[in-house]
């Protein structure tokens, strides 16, 4: 009776793990949804890039929950996703032809948040073997690119440069100097 009594005990909570699991994907892919109607609707630019930058942040979990579960095929496709979020914010804050020096919101929010996304690409990049790093470099390669357009767009281009102590011709030219 004993036996029967926690098996019955283990096996519910066997059954409500599963259930939560389950649950917080709906949850998380539900958000996601409510935030693409919310897009759809929405017609500031400002607005947009908030959704979208909340839409990028919920793709990067996505990632982070399938990789940690050890489905890479399933994180690549949110990495594929997540591309094409931040091109769709990229593309909005260009075509809403604002003076990101005069007025930045937007831009910065922007260029912080794939600054943050940028790290947890990066630790999520250790995750997976050599041949498999194709859809995660991509994915790094589209967030480095917008980051730096960010910036050539708030600081002007003439002080968003690529830094001069990271630069191999930098480098090179401090080993030649006395």
């Amino acid at each position: 009776m004993q036996s029967f009594l926690c098996y019955a005990v283990l096996s519910l909570c066997v059954e409500l793990f599963f259930a939560t699991s389950q649950r917080d994907e709906n949850r998380t892919a539900d958000e996601f949804e409510k935030h693409q109607e919310r897009l759809s609707r929405e017609t500031s630019p400002l607005g947009r890039v908030k959704i979208l930058i909340k839409m990028s942040d919920l793709t990067i979990g996505e990632v982070n929950h399938w990789v940690k579960k050890g489905n890479l095929l399933e994180a690549d496709r949110f990495l594929k996703r997540y591309v094409e979020v931040i091109k769709e914010t990229h593309k909005t804050l260009k075509s809403s032809n604002r003076n990101a020096q005069r007025n930045p919101a937007g831009f910065k929010d922007f260029e912080i948040s794939l600054r943050r996304q940028l790290r947890k690409l990066a630790d999520l990049k250790l995750n997976y073997s050599f041949d498999q790093q194709e859809a995660i470099n991509e994915a790094i390669a589209a967030a480095e690119s917008a980051k730096e357009e960010m910036l050539r767009e708030i600081f002007g281009s003439e002080n968003a440069g690529p830094r001069k102590e990271h630069s191999p011709s930098a480098a090179k030219t401090k080993e030649e100097s006395p």
